[in-house]
């Protein structure tokens, strides 16, 4: 069962030799890897559609990505953070945009930290905006 998940994560990160400690694979052990600018967090989980492998990676020369792998090998996009943040001429709507970038931003961040992710780069903390405070 685990073997397509591990197949499917390998085979994104196999151009910066990246793979899933097999160690980890094995015994369904969260963890990270650290390589090639790549910041990797994972963990292991079991839903409706069975065991899954849930990774959340951070590259400063592109976007997150979120992603969940099923056994099957089937990939589907979680939430992550985003770095586009939308902007407007008006004050008052400009404001509104900034307040909902960052409250979204932080509610995955919540999402993040409850997996146990919890290594944070400072685009990651810039892009929640945890050095701003907001309303829920």
């Amino acid at each position: 069962m685990m073997e397509q998940i591990a197949e499917t994560f390998n085979n994104r990160f196999d151009h910066w030799n990246i793979t899933l400690p097999e160690g980890d694979v094995e015994g369904r052990c969260s963890g990270h890897v650290q390589r090639s600018g790549w910041l990797i967090q994972y963990c292991f989980g079991e839903d409706e559609n069975g065991e899954y492998l849930d990774y959340y990676a951070t590259h400063r020369m592109t976007d997150d990505e979120h992603v969940r792998i099923h056994a099957d090998g089937e990939v589907k996009d979680l939430p992550a953070l985003s770095s586009i943040h939308l902007v407007s001429e008006d004050p008052e709507e400009n404001n509104r945009l900034e307040k909902e970038y960052y409250q979204e931003n932080q509610r995955v961040a919540r999402m993040l930290a409850e997996k146990g992710f919890d290594k944070f780069t400072i685009n990651m903390f810039l892009h929640a905006g945890l050095d701003k405070k907001t309303e829920d």
